[in-house]
């Protein structure tokens, strides 16, 4: 793309401007096609050109006679910070939310809890807000059931013997058999409930995020129990799907 030809540093300009032709060219450009597209002045290409090889930039593909992408674009991507969890899931959150106009959340598993990596908030008046940070039980929680779910029999094993069942609200499950036979059903069907078992008038419904076939997180929503309707339970579970598949590709 080329740039405001007044810049005080016109020679960067111009080498990114080879960078972004080389990247969007089809077929690795020749000298002759960079001096027509970009209008660079022969003498300035010549020596931008060479400087862009030097630090490994681009390089020549002799078999086509043009330049390619070089090997320094990829140890500068290397070196570049990756986006955070949170700041990669964030936009499907919003835009679920904003589809249902219902509180969702992403949960990650710490140790024996699920924290919320990020939420998106409901513009209901009645609603329920997932503060970032906070966590809850694996037990009580819809996405902490999902986590429950996702254990190795062994590592299952272990949480049943040292779990305790404190209640949270009146509605808790406070019975190991009680919880196992849940998470079995968890396993067959894909969904987990809370059914105010955390927060009193709250009903919550999750899946699991993988990356490829590794479990990243759970995906919630949160709702007032009085707007949890069989018909809302089936739209929010087709919604899940198509969220939790696109969540899937990017950060894949």
């Amino acid at each position: 793309m080329k740039r405001d030809e007044t810049s005080a540093v016109k020679s960067l300009d111009r080498g990114l401007d080879i960078l972004e032709y080389v990247a969007g060219a089809k077929q690795p450009p020749s000298f002759s096609r960079l001096l027509v597209d970009l209008k660079i002045p022969r003498s300035s290409l010549f020596h931008l050109l060479n400087n862009l090889q030097a630090r490994a930039f681009i390089a020549r593909n002799s078999a086509a006679d043009g330049y390619r992408l070089g090997s320094g674009l990829h140890r500068l991507a290397r070196a570049a910070p990756q986006p955070s969890l949170r700041d990669q899931v964030l936009p499907f959150l919003t835009q679920l939310s904003s589809e249902l106009n219902e509180t969702c959340g992403f949960y990650a598993r710490v140790g024996d809890a699920v924290e919320v990596v990020a939420s998106a908030i409901s513009t209901h008046a009645l609603s329920y807000t997932m503060k970032m940070g906070a966590r809850a039980p694996l037990y009580a929680v819809s996405a902490g059931k999902i986590v429950l779910a996702e254990l190795k029999p062994a590592d299952w094993k272990e949480y049943l013997a040292r779990v305790v069942l404190v209640p949270a609200t009146l509605q808790t499950i406070r019975s190991k058999a009680r919880l196992k036979k849940e998470i079995e059903t968890i396993k067959a069907t894909g969904f987990a409930y809370s059914h105010e078992e955390f927060s009193p008038g709250i009903t919550a419904i999750a899946t699991a995020v993988r990356r490829d076939s590794t479990f990243v997180g759970a995906l919630n929503i949160a709702v007032p129990s009085v707007r949890f309707t069989p018909n809302r339970n089936g739209e929010f579970r087709e919604a899940f799907r198509v969220t939790a598949q696109a969540i899937a590709v990017a950060l894949g």
